[in-house]
């Protein structure tokens, strides 16, 4: 830890603060062989969007099929319709149904009659064991006092013990007639249900926005389930569903604001929210996106279902600062490539951009212990280490010694929100590199943090007027 915050000290107090200026050295010193083209800072906003597009669709709809096979006889609502739940769309001739409701209450019927006699059978056997159990009873006193032989005697026990097995069978019969009117029953309710099922109901509350079946037509329920009607919920709230391909994916986040445009009201901008972000890639021709759900308030029903929106998806955005034209930081690229991402480089080269003052300087030499070794490379420190107890250490240290706005700067720089940069400026017809900090951009402009270059002419463009 000493020898981190040691060299941490040391760069702070070498680093001096300010902007940097140097001159280009140009591949000729002619500069008149060239032609610069400029365009003043200015100020005003930007906003980083993500474009895309997306089909409207209602929240709550529901699909309503057909659960049974046959031919559509009625169809009573129309689209548009408003509708409540269970009210009646369309009916399926329902004859065969009532006919396979009819014939299972027969055998509903039938099945109980046989148990009313099988009942009776019951009560027969019943008298029959008993008179026999009473014979084989006296039997028993008349087989010992030699009124009966004992062949007759095992005559009355063998008719006792058949009568006895009757009995238990003829029970053993109304169990199983009982067993079979319960499975009758269980048809007759499913026959009843599919009677019932003839009527096409809505299941929901709300207006019919799809109908694909007309009277006499013909629907099979054998393995896919036909699509009759479709019922929307409620048409004031819809969403719509967006394919963000996967490189714009990271900046979507629920709760984004969202400008959309449909081409029904191409002069007329609607606005909404990010609701969901799908994680199942979507692939299309090997290319890959994701489905983002975006919720949207339809009061005046201008909105309809299947409408293509052209959506603006609002990442960030900053008002009224000075921004650069992007053209600019491409020249500057290619006439001083010196741009660095210093928000890898660890907290010391964030702090090489913090302008630290003297001040700032010596209270950082004063915490901070001596250097044990000289000869450690200052690029080691700390931003190779894994100790995140040190890197917390640090960070409050820091805390108390930057100001709320040079912190805030370092953690921005650190997410990789400000990013360090060099423009080019004309003096006497020589173009002089600027180092500023740059942060949000957008396709056309890019914000300039500091220095301050209002009205600024910057190089945008260079000409080569040797081959003019």
């Amino acid at each position: 830890m000493n020898k981190v915050v040691w060299s941490i000290c040391t760069l702070c107090v070498a680093v001096g603060a300010g902007v940097s200026l140097h001159y280009y050295r140009a591949q000729s010193d002619d500069n008149s062989q060239y032609h610069y083209i400029t365009k003043s800072v200015t100020k005003g906003d930007i906003r980083n969007t993500v474009s895309a597009t997306g089909t409207l669709a209602a929240v709550d709809d529901v699909i309503i099929g057909a659960q049974l096979s046959g031919q559509i006889t009625q169809v009573l609502a129309d689209f548009n319709d408003k509708v409540v739940a269970g009210q009646i769309l369309a009916q399926i001739d329902p004859r065969s149904f009532k006919a396979r409701v009819d014939e299972a209450r027969a055998q509903v019927a039938k099945t109980e009659a046989e148990i009313d006699i099988q009942a009776i059978t019951i009560a027969r056997a019943k008298l029959n064991y008993e008179q026999a159990y009473r014979d084989y009873q006296r039997g028993i006193g008349l087989v010992d006092s030699k009124f009966i032989s004992s062949t007759e005697f095992e005559q009355l026990e063998n008719l006792s013990q058949q009568a006895r097995l009757d009995y238990q069978y003829q029970q053993a019969q109304l169990k199983s007639l009982t067993a079979t009117l319960a499975a009758n029953q269980a048809g007759l309710d499913q026959a009843q249900i599919d009677l019932n099922h003839s009527d096409i109901r809505s299941p929901i509350d709300g207006f019919i926005i799809n109908r694909t079946i007309e009277p006499g037509q013909t629907v099979a329920s054998s393995l896919n389930t036909p699509e009759l009607f479709t019922v929307a919920k409620d048409l004031t709230n819809m969403e719509i569903e967006a394919y963000i391909d996967e490189s714009d994916i990271g900046s979507i986040a629920e709760e984004q604001w969202v400008e959309f445009t449909v081409d029904a009201f191409p002069d007329r901008t609607f606005t909404g929210q990010v609701n969901q972000i799908r994680h199942a890639p979507q692939s299309n021709s090997g290319v890959i996106s994701y489905t983002v759900v975006i919720g949207t308030k339809n009061a005046k029903s201008l909105l309809l279902p299947g409408m293509t929106a052209n959506l603006e998806i609002h990442i960030d955005a900053v008002r009224d600062v000075e921004r650069i034209d992007n053209g600019a930081l491409r020249v500057a690229q290619k006439l001083a490539p010196t741009n660095q991402d210093v928000s890898n480089r660890g907290i010391m080269g964030q702090l090489k951009l913090l302008n630290l003052s003297d001040e700032q300087k010596a209270l950082l030499k004063e915490r901070l212990p001596k250097r044990e070794k000289k000869d450690k490379p200052l690029t080691d420190i700390p931003q190779k280490s894994n100790n995140r107890a040190n890197r917390q250490k640090i960070q409050a240290m820091l805390a108390q010694i930057l100001t709320p706005a040079q912190l805030k700067l370092q953690q921005d720089i650190a997410q990789g929100k400000v990013k360090p940069a060099t423009v080019m400026i004309l003096e006497d017809n020589r173009p002089i590199s600027v180092s500023v900090m740059l942060g949000l951009s957008d396709s056309q402009y890019t914000q300039i943090i500091r220095p301050s270059m209002l009205d600024k002419a910057v190089i945008t463009q260079v000409k080569d007027i040797r081959h003019e």
